[in-house]
């Protein structure tokens, strides 16, 4: 037998005896990048031990783990009940889970919210990359001193709702115009007779009462012919910020989550009033 042939053979009878070698993990050695199983968890020390950052990803599905829990709540599905009541929605489970993560979102990211973020002129762009820019420096704020952890106008508010909303699955929310100077958004969902309804988020208090919150009546969604969807990416799922900062993020959530509207919304004007004083004081 030729040498070439001989080769060739041996080279296949070698390869059915080699052990069969599974395809890297690309998770290995990271196995705190796995979702925490209940809300305990988030609490937890071992949440994201010895990290020093987190990626997008990974604080998006802390959230999402946050959110189920929530769902568990009677007070939120009061508050989901009375929507529906008040909309004529076209009541489901899907849309029940929807709402939970719109509320997540909406109370996380709005002016005051469980996030710390402080509605300021800025002059930015529709989206939320100046925010994300902003977290990768700022301290980790303390919930019982509230401060600032980002300034950002009404705009970048909406598209970071409209962000963090999509990435914990739910579509349909856009921004929307009330007037020439001011921003909020929408969620688009389905009534009974299946026409649409726009539900309005409003991101910030500008224009509106302190009882104003989710749903709120106070601009009209319909004098904007067309909202489109927000499906800008303003950050890759693999961008880092502190594991500090995610820690307080999702903890944050979790805390205050369970809450009614009505409780929250106090909270929120209570915590704007402090980190205004912060921000102030800081000016100075």
């Amino acid at each position: 037998m030729p040498v070439r042939s001989i080769a060739v053979v041996a080279i296949a009878l070698v390869g059915l005896t080699l052990p069969h070698v599974a395809a890297a993990d690309p998770k290995a050695g990271h196995a705190d990048m796995t979702a925490p199983e209940t809300v305990d968890d988030v609490f937890s020390d071992a949440l994201w031990e010895d990290r020093a950052k987190v990626t997008v990803e990974e604080l998006f599905a802390q959230l999402d783990v946050v959110a189920n829990d929530i769902a568990g709540s009677e007070a939120v599905r009061a508050d989901y009940e009375a929507l529906v009541a008040a909309h004529d929605l076209d009541d489901s489970e899907a849309l029940f889970r929807d709402y939970v993560r719109v509320k997540l979102a909406f109370e996380a990211t709005r002016d005051a919210g469980w996030w710390h973020l402080h509605w300021r002129i800025t002059n930015e762009k529709p989206n939320s990359d100046q925010i994300w820019h902003q977290w990768r420096k700022t301290p980790t704020p303390n919930p019982s001193e509230p401060v600032a952890s980002a300034d950002a106008e009404c705009d970048e508010l909406s598209a970071l709702f409209a962000f963090s909303a999509r990435r914990l699955g739910v579509h349909d929310i856009g921004l929307f115009w009330p007037t020439w100077n001011h921003v909020v958004a929408v969620w688009t969902v389905q009534s009974k007779d299946g026409s649409p309804v726009r539900i309005v988020v409003p991101t910030s208090q500008i224009f509106l009462g302190t009882d104003d919150s989710l749903g709120t009546q106070g601009f009209d969604p319909w004098t904007q012919k067309t909202i489109y969807e927000y499906r800008r990416r303003d950050v890759k799922s693999r961008h880092r910020i502190d594991a500090d900062l995610a820690r307080f993020f999702v903890r944050q959530a979790a805390r205050h989550g369970h809450k009614s509207q009505a409780t929250l919304q106090a909270e929120r004007n209570a915590r704007d009033t402090e980190i205004m004083a912060a921000s102030e004081a800081t000016s100075e």
